[in-house]
């Protein structure tokens, strides 16, 4: 995978890391990470290994702002891409498909999106 893609999927993965908790991933949301990680992105076992780890310790208050501030400095361009990649790929899994309403909003308050930027991604 070139460096490009490999930053496009560590980016996509710490924004779903993002919308589904602010708090410590739990177990349901280790899985989510490693499944998509795993399936939708192709990367390897170890390598999903390493990022869900990695996911995983943003276990503060501070490092989870801090990860929320970094995607949000993005380009709005940048931004909207990473929604629609995401969304893209949450489609093809059915536990995130089927809450996508959910998914919407989070997704947009992590990246300081407004609901009508996503509205045409996301349903």
């Amino acid at each position: 995978m070139s460096a490009a893609l490999n930053a496009m999927a560590a980016d996509v993965l710490l924004l779903l890391r993002l919308a589904l908790t602010d708090e410590v991933p739990g177990n349901r949301e280790k899985a989510v990470l490693g499944r998509f990680a795993s399936a939708m992105l192709k990367l390897s076992e170890d390598d999903t290994a390493d990022i869900v780890g990695t996911l995983e310790a943003l276990a503060t208050e501070t490092e989870v702002m801090q990860a929320r501030a970094s995607l949000r400095q993005m380009s709005q361009e940048r931004r909207l891409i990473l929604a629609e990649t995401l969304f893209e790929l949450a489609m093809r899994d059915a536990e995130l498909a089927s809450r996508t309403e959910r998914l919407t909003a989070r997704v947009c308050d992590v990246l300081g999106l407004g609901a009508d930027e996503v509205a045409h991604l996301s349903g």
